[in-house]
């Protein structure tokens, strides 16, 4: 595939990890033997698709997440650097958003604790960036998912309307910085970098992919990553 523009990788790497026990942060717990971070930057750093990679860490960590993706990474070609983040992921985004060079053209958000992409999901998401500015990664959820009011049920959502977002999220930088200077602007607040350009009232379109695209954030979701390492699951 011939790359005509020029693209940014900004892996959010801020969170806390308080739902994963340990004294360890989960986006630099190892697994099986690795880093987690390690094993979702690397993709990033493989890609020809991907030209410079911001990552954005907890304020306190930034000198040892540099350091950590020295150690693995070395004296690559391909230009990195480590931000600080913000109280919230939005915050941490956007900082990193405005640290992108003006001759950006898409920005792909991804978390660094989905170490479980690939190659083939970059370059569709790709192909569909170009076409529609902006687009997801999702899977249709595989259980009935119901509203509640305190205790009780309230009612049942049509799950032929519902898709479950992953990331990496890609977006047309000019775009995506517009719509996250518009949310500071009218004090919104999004879930995911998708809803911010929703809430500003562009359309984001979506790609059917592997709901093997997980998000570890509990000891079960570190159990199963094990497992598709261990089993050489093709994701």
């Amino acid at each position: 595939m011939e790359i005509m523009t020029n693209n940014i990788a900004i892996i959010t790497a801020g969170g806390s990890g308080t739902r994963l026990l340990g004294d360890v942060k989960k986006q630099f717990r190892e697994l099986c033997g690795i880093p987690i971070l390690i094993r979702t930057a690397d993709l990033f750093f493989s890609s020809p698709l991907i030209h410079r990679l911001i990552i954005t860490s907890p304020e306190e960590d930034v000198e040892y997440c540099e350091a950590m993706i020295r150690s693995y990474f070395g004296d690559v070609a391909k230009p990195w650097i480590v931000m600080g983040g913000g109280i919230e992921r939005q915050d941490s985004i956007f900082g990193a958003l405005q640290a992108c060079p003006g001759d950006t053209d898409y920005v792909f958000i991804h978390d660094a604790v989905r170490p479980f992409i690939s190659l083939a999901l970059l370059e569709k998401l790709y192909e569909a960036v170009i076409e529609y500015k902006a687009v997801i990664p999702a899977a249709p959820p595989k259980h009935t998912i119901k509203t509640v009011d305190s205790e009780r049920v309230a009612y049942t959502l049509d799950r032929k309307k519902l898709i479950q977002a992953y990331t990496p999220q890609v977006f047309d930088f000019r775009l995506i910085l517009k719509c996250y200077q518009k949310a500071y602007q009218r004090g919104l607040v999004g879930t995911d970098d998708a809803s911010i350009v929703e809430l500003c009232g562009y359309p984001v379109h979506y790609l059917i992919s592997s709901d093997l695209n997980l998000k570890i954030t509990d000891e079960t979701d570190l159990l199963l990553a094990r497992l598709i390492i261990e089993k050489n699951i093709v994701i």
